[in-house]
């Protein structure tokens, strides 16, 4: 298989039952990797779900975003903890003004601790209700 190239965005309906997306896999090389999430700018409704699937620690971080739009961007970037084999880990939602980059999306990194990486990561959009 190969490492997944972008992060999937799953809207979710308000009132509404929502099957568990298929997430998006990383599980080839031993470096970190950087994905984005188009999330439209609205941060502020959007979690990340992350699995690590590999025997070694793993480290989830999501980047602070660009000044403008993200005039908190220097609060820097928010780090998950060790994430250990077969734990998930929800991140999120990010305030957009700290985390949003000028396109829209937001950037995340996985950094495997040893070995070769493995993770499953879901994104969710929560409905303006």
């Amino acid at each position: 298989m190969a490492n997944a190239t972008a992060i999937t965005v799953t809207d979710l309906t308000a009132n509404a039952v929502t099957t568990r997306p298929t997430g998006d896999t990383l599980d080839t090389g031993t470096a970190a990797v950087t994905l984005a999430a188009a999330v439209g700018g609205i941060g502020s409704r959007v979690i990340l779900e992350v699995t690590n699937t590999a025997a070694a620690n793993l480290v989830a971080s999501v980047a602070a975003g660009d000044d403008p739009p993200a005039q908190n961007a220097g609060i820097g970037a928010l780090t998950s903890s060790n994430i250990a084999q077969n734990a998930v880990v929800y991140l999120g939602p990010f305030e957009t003004g700290r985390f949003g980059q000028n396109d829209g999306s937001l950037s995340a990194t996985f950094t495997p601790a040893s070995g070769t990486i493995g993770a499953t990561i879901r994104c969710y959009r929560l409905p303006k209700i």
